[in-house]
């Protein structure tokens, strides 16, 4: 169903780049608790959540590269799509889960202890969590395993995309220029919305780890981040339009938007953390997910080289599985009286974890994506009659 197109492998590289943008931060913030880099350092690694943001768009980019020229706009189709996203990001979302169980269920045991009725709420997780619902309430969002909320915003993305497809697919050049422009307005009237209005009465201080109930609502709701992947979408379109071009290099513009992203990353704590937080920077990332695949340029070429490729295809398990392993660690060094924040112990951790996500990728997610596709396959082709499984 999908267009037979060439891989692109530079957006495979710089989801790695992306991945372990997002890495940083939580070591940064759950290992080094309470110490603070030098100003620029700090901005780098205090914005490692607009990694997400990355992600959204570049999710729609893939998507709408992929399947806007053939879109699954019937009943099967769409089914087939549904099943194809669910093979490729539920195995290891659900390994993710089960490593860290035993860490979420210990909380909820010592939370219990001091406050039920907190305890109770953050146990819905155990329900919403499987069912890739839990960032529709704020208490739960961050619940379990904390980076799985983004999974659940991207399973909202993918029961929609079907129905968006088709007319998306069809708009022309102007179009998509108002296209985009509507889309980045409604990434940012929310935030906006947010710090006009305080409603968690944070004094415009809101920040990631200083989020009251709206400004989770505003981070974690689907709806309130559709619009980034609708960018991405727009951006796959216009890549689609201009695929007669000849590649090239671009050295200047890609340097000019690479230069925005550093420059943003490295300022962000002066910045409103709910617009930097929901998009500020989407509309850059899509103009990079564009240039990139064309150009001819070194910054293309390292990151579509062979090492970044492998790092890039198991940049997903990294992300769900690092946080997870973190806690695990922690609790090792913890036992073992080290110190977390040494160099040795941080150096073991970036390398098991990669390691491991390289590993989740090879054993885990490639052949589990295999042995769902075949098996709604092998339902989709046996008789319709009352006796067979139906697809």
């Amino acid at each position: 169903m999908a267009s037979s197109r060439q891989h692109l492998d530079a957006l495979t590289g710089l989801r790695f780049l992306a991945a372990a943008h997002v890495v940083a931060y939580h070591v940064y913030h759950l290992v080094f608790t309470g110490a603070e880099a030098p100003p620029g350092l700090h901005g780098l690694l205090d914005s490692g959540y607009v990694g997400v943001s990355f992600f959204f768009v570049l999710s729609g980019f893939i998507l709408g590269y992929n399947y806007l020229e053939r879109p699954p706009d019937t009943h099967a189709a769409r089914k087939a799509f549904w099943v194809a996203r669910f093979a490729r990001v539920y195995p290891v979302y659900a390994l993710g889960l089960a490593v860290a169980a035993p860490a979420f269920l210990k909380g909820l045991r010592d939370v219990w202890a001091v406050d039920p009725s907190q305890a109770s709420r953050q146990a819905e997780a155990l329900v919403l969590a499987p069912l890739l619902l839990q960032s529709w309430t704020p208490w739960t969002a961050l619940a379990w395993n904390a980076a799985g909320w983004s999974l659940a915003v991207e399973a909202v993305f993918y029961a929609a995309f079907p129905f968006l497809a088709g007319r998306l697919g069809r708009l022309g050049p102007r179009k998509l220029a108002v296209g985009a422009a509507l889309a980045y307005g409604a990434a940012l009237l929310l935030p906006a919305l947010y710090m006009l209005v305080d409603p968690d009465h944070t004094g415009g201080t809101a920040s990631a780890y200083n989020s009251g109930p709206w400004m989770l609502a505003l981070r974690f709701n689907p709806l309130a981040r559709l619009p980034e992947f609708i960018l991405g979408i727009l951006a796959g379109r216009f890549f689609l339009l201009r695929a007669g071009e000849a590649p090239r290099s671009r050295p200047v513009l890609l340097a000019v938007l690479g230069g925005l992203v550093v420059a943003a990353l490295l300022g962000s704590t002066s910045l409103p953390f709910p617009l930097l937080h929901n998009g500020l920077l989407a509309p850059v990332f899509a103009a990079l997910i564009v240039l990139l695949p064309r150009s001819r340029g070194a910054v293309a070429q390292v990151l579509a080289s062979r090492p970044l490729r492998l790092l890039g295809e198991a940049s997903y398990a990294l992300y769900i599985l690092h946080m997870p392993v973190l806690f695990a660690w922690k609790s090792v060094l913890k036992r073992l009286g080290a110190e977390p924040t040494s160099a040795w112990a941080v150096a073991a951790y970036v390398v098991g974890v990669v390691c491991l996500s390289v590993l989740a990728y090879e054993r885990v997610e490639k052949p589990a994506r295999g042995w769902i596709r075949d098996l709604w396959t092998g339902r989709a082709e046996q008789p319709a009659t009352g006796l067979q499984p139906r697809a």
